[in-house]
Parts: structure tokens; C-alpha cells; sequence
């Protein structure tokens, strides 16, 4: 036989849980208002954005040395998300360009120290969690103790209060029923001798006390239940008008002085008014006022007021409704012929499939200039394609519908190849306008003493889409203010916006007559799927057609974002109301 007792095992420690679980819920509560990676603009350079995702690496580890975990984990995965997603799908991404070539380095080296340390800070989240759970078992076994041993106190006191009532010591005189059960006794002295447990409010027993009533208590009469109230403090005589009003100044003086003097007022101070209207909310009608509470009502509003109530911003239009009437707007405009619509004979990419050496898809960033110096400077961009020139080649109507057809599928595609080729692009990727601007001024395509001005903003705010519009009209950027005739000089620009590029004409027309011509080297319904050219006859018109076709620019999201955000100059790289003028002008003649 084995004398030895079989002891028994320790139970197995539970096993440790899977990397991230315990954290989980945490982290998943934390991505929850989290926005899917934004889409970048591919003619916005792409250096503005290695420098976002700079400031975005300075607040991550700003939250890493501070030990701000959750701010921590949003911003890395930001930043990650920026880096692995929005940047690769930018065409300047796998450009050749050293400058390019060494911040895309940098980025990826940034997005691997990001994401080792997103990893570490799951760790500690773990760890964080697991130690909050054993504290939140240890709390709750304490508290199930507690009430425990309450629960057995408080057993054991009544045990102990019945068994004092029931076993008394022998009443002397009662002869043989000394030893006799408490069972003998009568019912009435049971209870009493029960009663006598529980503490009275205004009459204590004596122990030895025994009164017995011989009739049940009657109601209690209205003289005891007023002897029994305490009596209101005494009310001082009312004032007269003029004493009340006086009485109240000069409390609130008193208040004044005391605060001053850092002590505590007798009064407390006046509620905000969001409390006032809480309260009134609750009120079910409002109390009569009578002529002396008038009076002081009329007298307090001549007293500094303690609160300062800031005017609240006027609400801002729907961009919903505001794009149904810019619509609206350009329709009438349209039916009254204010505005024409033509139809020219191509658009960007019609000939890619047939003859990819005229491809021009994606070349809006060439076209547009292209038209704008063809526009200004007839004679000098026929000589340079060596075509024979005439003045009875110059239309009164600035550059003919033929030129912009002859530049959309024949001048553009060996310009847009070279300079895709230049910057190391593919074969469809969008070009950034200035990259473009650089490559025609050092062809001497565009001449540089012909350069107006540069201006940019909120395509939706007056004042910056108004720097555009002046200088369209008065041919200089000098001038802040638009001239009420039209200077016989023509103008032309490069509008950027929402990743295309259209070009607008000035064609002045003599005796201060302008038109203003669009034109959009997409294919449009209205143009039935051709390019178009938009005609303006007088300035309002053409205002009018720049506030429509921003507004049919936007998506449902860019709608959302409109609305819930105001503009900042500091996030224009990825506000979707962005545009960028480039602005060309003949001498002033």
C-alpha cells in the first residue's frame, strides 16, 4: 500500500491571450470615426503632400513621448494609411526626379518606424487591458466579501436580539412558572417584550416598563400636527418702491465689493442663460408680474449686464441648394442667349485607339496653355509650326475653332509624350501645370514677358475667384478692382481645378465689348460628346458660368464636406473647392 497521500496538481494557467484580443474592443471604439484614405490630386505637386505627412509624423511622436496611447494610435494609423494608400496612387510617385526619389525614401523609411511602433503600442494597450480586468475581478470579489460579512453580521445581531427577547430571566412571585417556557406567557406580553426591541422616535422604554394599552390609539388631532411643526421665520415689513430699488443697488454693490476683495457674496451669481432657459422649460405657464416688479424690471436694464453673449455666425446655404441655383441660373442664361454653347469637332483622346501616336488623353495640362498662347500671340505659334501666316488668319473672335481642334489631336500628343517622358510619368498620368508651364517657357512657346499673374483659392469664395476675374479684365494683377469697360487686349488662362484644366479667353470686341469663351477639351453632353466652347456676352454671364461650373464639379461627398467644413488656408492641398489661375496678356494696346 502507498502511504504516501496523492497530492493533488495545481490547475494549468490559463493561456495567455492572442496578441491584440485583449485591446481590441478598445482600438476598434477608437477607429470607428475613421475616414478611408483620401484621394489625392495628381496636379497638385506631390512634395506638398510628403510635407503633410511630415507634420503628421511630428504630432505622432508628440503623442508617443507624452504617452497619449489612443491619440497615438489615430495619428499613426493616419499616417500609415496616408503612406501605404493616398501617396502610391499620386503619378509623381515613381518619378525619377532626385528631389522626388529621396522623399519618397524618406516616407517609406517614416511608414516602417510608424508601423513597428503601432505594433508596440498594441502591446501595451494588451497590457494596459489585462491589468484593468484583474483589477476590475479583484474589485468585485472585495465588494461580494463586504456585502458577505455584512449579510453574517447582520444575521448574527438578529439572532442574538431574539434570543434576548424570548429567554428573560425569572419574574419573582410567579412561583412554579419561573422555569416554566416563555409559551406560558401571554400573547400580549410576547409582543410587548418583542416591541421592545426596535428603537422608538420620542419615547424610550424602559427595560423594566411594561404598559399595556387598553385601547387602540385614536388619529392625531389638527393642534397636535400644528404643535408639532416648527414655526416660519418671521417676514420683515415690505418696502416702498423707491426703497426696494435702492435696497437691490446696493445689494449688488455690496456683491461687487466683496468679489473684489476676494470674499464670498451673500448672493450667488446670476445663471447663465442656458440655465434661464432650461428652467423655463419646465415651467408650466408663466407667473403674473405685477406693476412694481415692472418697475424694477425697467430700472435693472440700466445696469451693466454680468454676461456677455457673443452674436452666433449666420447659418450658411445648403451647397445642395445653392447648386440647383447656380443651374437654374445658367439655364436662363443659356435660354436667353447670353450664353451660347458650341460644339468644336474632337475632344482629349479620340485618337488613342486609332493612332496611339496622337493620343492626348489626360493632356488637358498641355492643351489649355497650348490654347491660351495661340489665343494672344497668333503670328509667333504659327511660325513655330511652321505654317504660312496671314492677318486675315487672325478671327475677330480670337483663336478659331480649327486651332483648338488642330492643338487637341495633333499639337499636344508629341509635347504631352516628351514632357511625360521628361518627368519619368506613364504613359496616361496628369501633368502638374507648372511642371508644363517650365517646359513651354524653355521652348519659347510661351513667352514669359507675356505672363500675367498667378492667383488661387476657394473657387467658391468671391474674393478669390474675383483675383481671376480682374485680371482677365484689366490684363495686369495691379489693379484690385475690375474696370467697367473691357480693354481692348487680349487675355487668356489656365484655370486648375478638381483635376482638369480648361482654358478662358478675353476677346474684346471694341467699345469696351468683351466675350468671355470656356473652353473644355472633354468630351460634353451638351456639345453631343465633343469638346465644347462656352461663349459669355457680357461679364455678369461669364461670373455666372465660373459659379456653375464649380458647382457641377462637386460629388455627393465633396457636398458633405462643403457644408461641415469652412475654408482653411492651411489645408487648401486637400480641400476639394481648390482651383489655381495662370493668367496670360498681349501688350495693352
Amino acid at each position: 500500500h502507498n502511504l504516501n497521500p496523492t497530492v493533488p496538481s495545481p490547475p494549468a494557467p490559463a493561456p495567455a491571450p492572442a496578441f491584440g484580443d485583449p485591446s481590441k474592443p478598445r482600438r476598434n471604439a477608437l477607429k470607428e470615426n475613421e475616414r478611408p484614405p483620401i484621394t489625392l490630386s495628381n496636379l497638385c505637386p506631390i512634395d506638398k503632400y510628403y510635407a503633410a505627412t511630415d507634420k503628421v509624423m511630428n504630432q505622432f511622436k508628440a503623442h508617443l513621448a507624452n504617452g497619449e496611447l489612443d491619440d497615438a494610435y489615430i495619428t499613426g494609423r493616419r499616417f500609415a494609411l496616408f503612406s501605404t494608400v493616398s501617396l502610391p496612387r499620386h503619378d509623381y510617385y515613381t518619378s525619377p526626379k532626385a528631389e522626388l526619389v529621396r522623399l519618397r525614401l524618406k516616407n517609406q523609411k517614416d511608414a516602417q518606424w510608424v508601423t513597428r511602433g503601432l505594433e508596440r503600442i498594441v502591446e501595451v494597450m494588451d497590457k494596459q487591458e489585462v491589468e484593468k480586468q484583474k483589477i476590475e475581478v479583484e474589485r468585485i470579489r472585495k465588494q461580494k466579501e463586504e456585502e458577505e460579512m455584512r449579510r453574517l453580521e447582520w444575521e448574527e445581531s438578529m439572532r442574538q436580539r431574539l434570543a434576548g427577547a424570548v429567554l428573560e430571566p425569572s419574574v419573582p412571585g410567579l412561583g412554579k412558572y419561573d422555569s416554566e417556557d416563555s409559551a406560558s406567557l401571554d400573547m400580549a406580553s410576547k409582543l410587548q417584550k418583542l416591541n421592545a426591541l426596535f428603537p422608538k422616535d420620542d419615547h424610550v422604554v424602559e427595560e423594566d416598563e411594561v404598559a399595556i394599552p387598553s385601547a387602540p390609539p385614536s388619529a392625531p388631532t389638527l393642534l397636535d400636527y400644528e404643535q408639532s411643526q416648527p414655526l416660519p421665520p418671521p417676514v420683515a415689513p415690505p418696502l416702498a418702491g423707491e426703497q426696494q430699488v435702492m435696497a437691490l443697488l446696493n445689494s449688488m454693490s455690496a456683491t461687487q465689493q466683496l468679489k473684489s476683495h476676494g470674499g464670498t457674496p451673500l448672493f450667488p451669481d446670476p445663471p447663465n442663460y442656458s440655465d434661464l432657459f432650461l428652467d423655463t422649460l419646465h415651467t408650466p405657464s408663466a407667473p403674473a408680474v405685477s406693476a412694481a416688479e415692472l418697475a424694477e424690471l425697467a430700472e435693472l436694464e440700466h445696469l451693466p449686464s454680468p454676461i456677455s453673449h457673443k452674436p452666433k455666425p449666420a447659418p450658411r446655404t445648403p451647397f445642395r441648394v445653392l447648386q440647383r441655383h447656380y443651374e437654374t441660373e445658367m439655364q436662363s442664361l443659356h435660354n436667353s442667349k447670353h450664353i451660347e454653347i458650341m460644339k468644336l469637332g474632337t475632344f482629349q483622346g479620340r485618337l488613342s485607339a486609332s493612332d496611339p501616336r496622337f493620343d492626348s488623353t489626360n493632356g488637358c495640362a498641355v492643351i489649355s496653355p497650348l490654347v491660351v498662347a495661340t489665343h494672344i500671340y497668333p503670328q509667333h505659334m504659327h511660325r513655330l509650326n511652321h505654317q504660312k501666316f496671314s492677318t486675315s488668319a487672325i478671327s475677330n473672335y480670337g483663336i478659331s475653332n480649327s486651332d483648338i481642334n488642330e492643338i487637341i489631336d495633333k499639337r499636344c500628343p508629341p509635347m504631352l509624350q516628351t514632357v511625360r517622358s521628361k518627368l519619368g510619368l506613364n504613359k496616361h498620368a496628369l501633368i502638374i501645370p507648372s511642371d508644363v508651364h517650365d517646359y513651354l517657357v524653355d521652348e519659347h512657346i510661351l513667352p514669359q514677358d507675356k505672363f500675367v499673374g498667378v492667383c488661387g483659392g476657394d473657387i467658391l469664395d468671391k474674393d478669390h475667384i474675383n483675383e481671376l476675374v480682374t485680371m482677365l479684365v484689366n490684363g495686369n494683377e495691379e489693379s484690385n478692382n475690375k474696370s467697367k469697360s473691357c480693354r481692348k487686349q487680349k487675355v487668356g488662362a489656365a484655370l486648375f481645378f478638381r483635376e482638369h484644366v480648361i482654358s478662358i479667353l478675353k476677346i474684346p470686341l471694341g467699345n469696351g465689348v468683351c466675350y468671355y469663351d470656356l473652353i473644355d477639351s472633354l468630351p460634353c453632353s451638351t456639345a453631343e460628346g465633343m469638346a465644347s466652347r462656352t461663349r459669355c456676352k457680357d461679364l455678369a454671364s461669364f461670373e455666372a458660368l465660373l459659379r456653375w461650373y464649380a458647382s457641377s464639379k462637386f460629388s455627393e461627398s465633396h457636398c458633405d464636406f462643403i457644408d461641415d467644413n469652412e475654408w482653411n488656408d492651411g489645408m487648401c492641398d486637400f480641400d476639394p473647392r481648390t482651383f489655381q489661375g495662370f493668367v496670360w496678356g498681349e501688350t495693352a494696346q
